[in-house]
């Protein structure tokens, strides 16, 4: 195809970019310059077509019924002047390439064209064919290349805005220098309030100079990302001073003004709910809240543990409810199951917050007494055997009017000793001397090892009183 020139438009159609052509619109006023830019691209005749408008209205109509690869435009027309004309056609044609022919040979100005969305420009009477087609290209290419960044930085900022959870970003001084919706919410803060401001803000003050470290030490190492999953806590912290447990991901970017780095942060408390949840369903037992059997044993062998390393005594107490059997019959399950809360109550208020209590099974119950002898063990246990000989159990539970019973309790009292290969055979002691004291007749505890230990008289059994 032959390059056209024309005062009329429209000068050129869809046909030109169909058959692979470069389609040219060229938007001068000026025929002597026209025939000029037409001349120069004469060579490429047979990969472009020029169409023609003399002024932006006409452009403007042109583009509204063609198809156009690139526009060579000049800034002194008869309807518009400078960048004005830039602006114009540009906010008309966003995705068109627009290359500016000018008769300012001059740097300012020139980076002002391309900022107001200019791909490329041209200085009249200082170029020829080839720069001119060079330049149409380098338009487009770099057209391309731009609406590429401008279409991946659309998808980004969707991303980022829907994010579930708080995305934010810093310069190489830890200031913000984005914030998305989600990290609004979690934090609390407006993103126009925050951006520009250091993280530190987000961070509780206790745990600023390790995250300080961490973020040293992320920045000089060769890992481009990772899961803040190597510190004990990351907590956050929200405008009106709440801290929250966090789970944190980062990344760092080089940059030429030095390090942009990008945090995904998520608030875990919900998980951290649950997990504790867990925990306590999976240690202690559901009716008494004491430590089940399984969490008992844990913390008892830590006991050892200290006892074998640091000498320290520590004493067992085996507890069982006496007659435990005929509160269920008598009084019915629920009854007896208000007799173990109540017992629980009784040792939780009388044991120390280093002692360990233990519901080992029915209403047979552990105790481990850290820095205990057998001599003050014994002490607790009757402590504990009267304490509980005293307390009362609603026949109905909650419900004091229509009566209550009382329990009794038989203990078992050892001593660990660097022998013990566990706690176990301890525990064992304890057992029995707590069955001795139930074959002597319940109510009263019982020492072992040969310890003699004070002897209690025995009771009954479960005594029903009055309200």
């Amino acid at each position: 195809m032959s390059i056209a020139l024309s005062g009329k438009p429209p000068l050129s159609d869809t046909a030109d970019q169909e058959q692979g052509r470069t389609a040219i619109l060229l938007v001068e006023d000026d025929d002597a310059d026209a025939r000029l830019v037409t001349r120069s691209l004469t060579p490429y005749a047979r990969r472009a077509s020029v169409a023609r408008a003399t002024s932006l209205k006409e452009a403007r109509a042109w583009l509204h019924r063609n198809a156009c690869d690139v526009v060579l435009l000049d800034l002194s027309l008869p309807d518009s002047f400078g960048l004005e004309t830039v602006t114009r056609l540009h906010a008309d044609a966003p995705s068109l390439p627009l290359v500016v022919l000018t008769g300012y040979d001059d740097e300012d100005f020139a980076l002002d064209i391309l900022a107001h969305g200019a791909q490329d420009y041209l200085v009249k009477g200082q170029t020829d064919g080839p720069l001119m087609w060079r330049a149409v290209q380098h338009a487009m290419a770099r057209k391309r290349l731009e609406e590429e960044l401008r279409l991946s930085e659309e998808r980004l900022q969707g991303i980022i805005g829907l994010a579930q959870d708080a995305i934010l970003t810093t310069d190489a001084n830890l200031n913000i220098t984005l914030f998305n919706r989600a990290a609004e919410s979690l934090f609390g803060y407006d993103a126009d309030d925050i951006l520009g401001r250091p993280l530190s803000l987000l961070i509780p003050e206790r745990f600023r100079p390790d995250h300080d470290a961490h973020i040293a030490d992320f920045s000089v190492s060769e890992t481009q990302a990772q899961v803040m999953t190597n510190r004990r806590e990351v907590l956050g912290l929200t405008a009106d001073g709440q801290e929250f447990p966090a789970e944190v991901s980062i990344a760092k970017l080089h940059h030429a003004h030095g390090l942009l780095f990008t945090a995904v942060i998520r608030d875990v408390s919900e998980r951290k709910r649950v997990e504790s949840e867990l925990r306590r369903m999976a240690t202690t037992d559901p009716l008494t809240g004491l430590n089940n059997r399984r969490r008992f044993l844990e913390l008892a062998e830590v006991e050892m543990a200290r006892l074998r390393r640091y000498g320290r005594a520590v004493s067992v107490l085996m507890l069982d409810i006496d007659r435990f059997k005929a509160i269920n019959d008598t009084h019915g399950h629920a009854v007896g199951d208000h007799a173990l809360v109540r017992l629980a109550e009784v040792c939780r208020d009388e044991l120390r917050d280093t002692d360990h209590i233990g519901r080992l099974g029915g209403e047979e119950f552990a105790i481990i007494l850290p820095e205990t002898p057998l001599a003050s063990a014994t002490e607790v246990a009757e402590r504990l055997r009267q304490r509980l000989a005293l307390a009362e159990v609603p026949i109905v539970p909650g419900d004091h009017r229509h009566g209550c019973l009382r329990m009794t309790v038989s203990i078992g009292v050892a001593m660990c000793g660097d022998e013990d290969s566990s706690i176990e055979r301890a525990l064992g002691r304890a057992d029995r001397a707590l069955y001795e004291a139930k074959a002597a007749g319940r109510n009263r505890i019982v020492v072992s090892d040969g310890y003699p230990g004070p002897a209690f008289a025995a009771a009954s059994g479960p005594i029903s009183i009055a309200s």
